[in-house]
């Protein structure tokens, strides 16, 4: 007789489009995370999962479809690996998760909550981030981004003109103005984070974002202000973290 896990990981075979995938997915994730999986399938939001787009100590993202198609992004968030004390540095002193028990499940699927919630607050703001489609326990399904149905390239990894660098760090501006108006601070901004898609930006990775009640919020927001500042300046687009600081109080101020 098949044990109840086994038969899980059966049907859930069916959705992998490539068998190495399968693999890996057997090795990292847990009988909790196959039904969560099988769960947001069956609501439609995705069908097969195409393959995995990156892996990372926190979290695998898969590509997907749905039946018509649609691209996706699986993140699955995985409870073995995850960095406990740096997770807690943003959701202890987080209004929305008093109370939390802070055992290994429970901080997991809260975190997975809280980048939803967080996405939820900047796609309603209208800032371009990966359209949260739903979530069920440590698995988020979003927008997919990409390009001719390829991941979207980091910025990091994008070469770019003079040109090209001014108007991104207005999108930039834009972005951090903008969340902050919304009610966050995203808190780990970095070239390695944002996803360049037909020359606009794409802002990614939002678990670790803070309201701006939090204690550490204006320690958060400089130090995003600071990896902007450096990053653009060792492209050659010289800005001061006080220049760049500036600029996004003054467009937060126009919106």
């Amino acid at each position: 007789m098949i044990e109840t896990e086994e038969f899980e990981f059966e049907v859930l075979k069916r959705r992998f489009k490539q068998e190495s995938d399968r693999k890996t997915f057997a090795k990292v994730f847990d009988d909790q995370s196959i039904k969560a999986v099988h769960s947001l399938a069956n609501k439609g939001l995705f069908d097969v999962l195409e393959h995995i787009i990156s892996t990372g100590k926190e979290a695998h993202v898969f590509a997907a479809t749905d039946v018509s198609g649609n691209l996706r992004a699986v993140k699955i968030f995985k409870k073995e690996t995850t960095d406990f004390k740096r997770m807690q540095e943003y959701i202890v002193d987080d209004r929305r998760f008093q109370g939390l028990r802070k055992d290994r499940r429970n901080l997991v699927f809260a975190w997975a909550k809280k980048e939803y919630k967080n996405l939820m607050i900047a796609n309603k703001a209208g800032l371009s981030i990966p359209v949260p489609l739903g979530i069920k326990e440590n698995v988020i399904v979003m927008e997919f981004v990409n390009e001719n149905n390829k991941p979207a390239k980091k910025l990091k990894e994008t070469k770019t003109t003079k040109k090209e660098l001014e108007t991104y760090l207005e999108q930039i501006v834009d972005f951090m103005a903008g969340l902050y108006k919304a009610g966050l601070v995203h808190a780990d901004l970095s070239e390695y984070n944002i996803l360049v898609k037909n020359k606009n930006l794409v802002i990614i990775d939002f678990a670790q974002a803070v309201l701006l009640n939090h204690p550490k919020a204006r320690d958060f927001f400089e130090r995003d202000v600071r990896n902007i500042a450096k990053f653009f300046s060792k492209k050659g687009l010289k800005i001061s973290f006080e220049a760049l600081y500036e600029k996004i109080k003054a467009r937060k101020n126009e919106l």
